[in-house]
């Protein structure tokens, strides 16, 4: 099951109820912001009585420009 949470998208394994899956994404969302970091995606695998939490960083790409050749410093 793919959805949205707090802007995320979220791939979730169907055995999980929707609380859980908001509990979990909900502290996962809280400490990468406190951390200062950007969460992509977030993958939840159930498997028994553990989930397997994969969460991916949203990635930060910067622009600079060229200098022009044209130009006389």
């Amino acid at each position: 099951m793919s959805t949205m949470i707090h802007g995320v998208p979220i791939t979730a394994d169907p055995a999980l109820t929707w609380e859980e899956i908001n509990a979990i994404v909900a502290e996962l969302v809280r400490t990468w912001t406190w951390e200062g970091r950007n969460l992509g995606k977030i993958e939840l695998i159930s498997d028994g009585q553990l989930v397997h939490v994969c969460s991916y960083e949203k990635p930060d790409i910067q622009f600079f420009p060229l200098r022009n050749k044209d130009t006389k410093e």
